[in-house]
């Protein structure tokens, strides 16, 4: 497969994945709003019909508690031959339009003495099981348990005896269990046809107690809620399935807490909304993602043709090049004018050719030194012998006393002479043959002192300046001391050989990151650009009586210490050479 073809799908496969990842995030963030909008809408509604119910339940049993403390209720034990309390009760009965099916008072005997309704009165009241007990204040409440048909709520209350601590009799109200539907129906209402919302009133043990109308069909009375529907928490809302409705729905829910005095009965509410229509409003957006990952596609395809063919066609042009330089043909790099790291590549292409072509010649002239270097040790062991049989000579006939002034001047010459050519031969013989370096630890500072203590006499012959600036502490350094003071002896000499007279030396030392560093300036000459990249070199020198060996000699003692060297201007516009040695300041 071509880089072109290679290209063009990768592009299209990054365009088709990020347009799918933002569609995807967008969808997923606009339902995750919408749900927590509607469960806080649900949970709401819950809340406010929970305390509703509570404050219902509240009033009609604080009305009964005011209505069994009446005088009026004494007359039970008269079995209310006047009839007064049969025609109060039938006037709160007509009063409370429609909230109570039933007022009546029974007595001990569990015989109706009085009630809204005349028709009841003289009839034995059977005894039922409590199905709840309440208290609100000093009064306590029996429920009955709830009547589906007809729908009512038994509450009553014990009459106390005025007069003698002791019960005359119960008063009881059959509370219309329809208010409740009502506001069951009432929270589901007033929604678009498309926004369908539904109703329940459980009892602490989770039965349906009461229903909006909508589910009239869909669920029976005193029907058992599935427990993973019941939450123990006060309120709240979340997604779950529904079995009687057989889809999943979004409910929020509230348990009873009750209103003023009333602790509540521990019933709960649920309001109930099917997912499909939550969500319905979200696929809208759905439909206008698909149209952006669409024309996201379609527009990463023009642009993916575009970019791989950018890319492609450069590419293609520098193999045809490394094809033509491979062959041995003449081989010409057109420079590329496209994206940067393109452009980069073709010209780092291009030094790297031309770097092999010089490394051709390198490995060349390093092959010229190695050899020169084992003819100058071998014929430095066959000079040395005749130069001292030359010096010895000379100074031998400079005891002569009849020489003349001529010959002692000769003999002058023939020492000088001798002992450069023996410094000579010295120096071939270190670059040849290096001695082994003896690492120890080094106060860096003492050595750098002495050395320039050395060279003091030079140094003032010429009235340089020479500055010493260390670090804020004393470095220690892992090297051999000789083979440093030999480093530091040629670089000082080099630059009081090429500075003015009163010129300016500075030698510093500083620890950068892990390395110490050891800084060489003037402001001499300076080295040209050229040269910083020969300076090293075997007999380089800028100077008529120079051999050109010192730098030599320091680069392998360098490379020998696992250190760099290398040059840079000074800010004095002279050379700085750096000699960095590796650094543990932990040691």
């Amino acid at each position: 497969m071509t880089i072109h073809r290679t290209l063009l799908i990768s592009y299209l496969l990054i365009s088709l994945a990020s347009a799918l990842l933002i569609a995807l995030m967008i969808f997923a963030h606009f339902r995750n709003v919408l749900q927590q909008e509607i469960e806080h809408k649900l949970e709401s509604q819950a809340i406010t019909i929970m305390q509703q119910i509570d404050m219902t339940l509240f009033e009609r049993m604080h009305n009964i508690a005011s209505w069994s403390h009446l005088e009026l209720m004494q007359d039970i034990r008269t079995r209310d031959v006047d009839k007064r309390l049969a025609q109060y009760l039938h006037e709160l009965y007509s009063e409370y339009e429609g909230v109570y099916q039933q007022l009546f008072v029974v007595n001990k005997n569990k015989e109706t003495i009085a009630s809204s309704h005349p028709n009841f009165i003289g009839e034995q009241q059977l005894m039922t099981k409590n199905w709840l007990m309440t208290k609100l204040k000093q009064h306590h409440f029996s429920i009955n348990q709830l009547k589906i048909t007809p729908k009512y709520l038994s509450l009553s209350i014990p009459i106390s005896d005025i007069f003698q601590e002791k019960k005359l009799g119960r008063l009881y109200a059959y509370f219309n269990w329809h208010e409740i539907t009502r506001l069951l129906d009432k929270s589901v209402s007033g929604h678009s046809k498309n926004a369908i919302y539904y109703s329940l009133l459980l009892d602490a043990t989770g039965r349906v107690i009461a229903n909006s109308s909508n589910l009239k069909d869909k669920i029976k009375p005193f029907q058992l809620i599935d427990k993973k529907l019941l939450k123990e928490s006060l309120s709240g809302a979340f997604e779950d399935t529904v079995p009687f409705l057989q889809q999943f729905a979004l409910i929020g829910f509230s348990r009873s807490q009750g209103y003023r005095t009333f602790s509540g009965l521990n019933w709960r509410i649920l309001i109930l909304h099917g997912s499909d229509l939550a969500y319905a409003p979200i696929l809208k957006v759905w439909h206008v993602l698909a149209l952006f990952v669409g024309l996201t596609l379609f527009l990463g395809t023009i642009v993916s043709l575009w970019m791989s063919a950018r890319i492609s066609k450069p590419i293609s042009l520098l193999a045809k090049s490394t094809r033509d330089f491979m062959a041995g043909k003449p081989t010409d790099f057109i420079p590329i004018k496209t994206s940067t790291e393109i452009s980069e590549l073709n010209t780092q292409f291009a030094k790297m050719i031309k770097n092999l072509e010089q490394s051709r010649l390198d490995i060349a002239r390093v092959a010229k030194l190695a050899m020169m270097g084992e003819m100058a040790a071998s014929m430095a062991h066959e000079v040395r012998t005749p130069l001292g049989i030359l010096r010895s000579s000379a100074q031998m006939l400079q005891r002569d006393t009849q020489l003349s002034a001529i010959s002692l001047e000769m003999t002058e010459f023939i020492l000088s002479e001798t002992k450069r050519l023996n410094d000579l031969i010295s120096l071939l013989l270190e670059c040849a043959r290096p001695r082994a370096s003896k690492f120890s630890l080094h106060s860096l500072e003492p050595i750098i002192t002495h050395v320039s203590e050395l060279l003091g006499s030079q140094i003032k012959t010429k009235q340089i300046t020479l500055s010493l600036q260390f670090g804020h502490k004393d470095h220690l350094l892992m090297c051999d001391k000789d083979q440093l003071i030999q480093i530091l002896l040629n670089l000082i000499m080099n630059a009081i050989q090429h500075v003015e007279i009163k010129g300016k030396i500075k030698i510093s030392t500083q620890i950068i990151t892990s390395t110490l560093e050891i800084k060489v300036c003037d402001n001499g000459s300076g080295i040209s650009k050229a040269d910083k990249q020969t300076v090293f070199d075997p007999f380089f020198t800028q100077r008529q009586e120079g051999i050109g060996l010192g730098l030599t000699v320091v680069q392998q003692i360098v490379l020998a210490h696992h250190a760099k060297i290398f040059i840079t201007d000074s800010p004095e516009k002279g050379s700085c050479f750096h000699v960095q040695f590796p650094h543990n300041e932990k040691r």
